[in-house]
């Protein structure tokens, strides 16, 4: 029984770490979405055209550039 026990714990462990993992990588994947949002923008785009892209509807394309570029943010230089 302690043999199952150990096994259940240390794949409950592996699995965890893979959730961290995913975490990492997703909000890692949703800040490059968000830097591009803001770079479309900055080349013109408009936030419908961005919003069929992103999957976010027009007016959070919207929240999202004024958020990344507000001053203190550290994201409007898109170069």
């Amino acid at each position: 029984m302690s043999n199952l026990i150990e096994k259940s714990a240390a794949e409950l462990e592996r699995v965890l770490e893979q959730i961290e993992q995913a975490a990492e990588q997703a909000a890692g994947w949703l800040g490059e979405r968000d830097r591009l949002i803001v770079q479309a923008k900055a080349l013109g785009g408009s936030h419908r055209q961005i919003a069929s892209r992103s999957d976010l509807s027009h007016a959070g394309v919207g929240k999202l550039i004024a958020r990344e570029t507000a001053p203190g943010s550290g994201s409007a230089d898109v170069g």
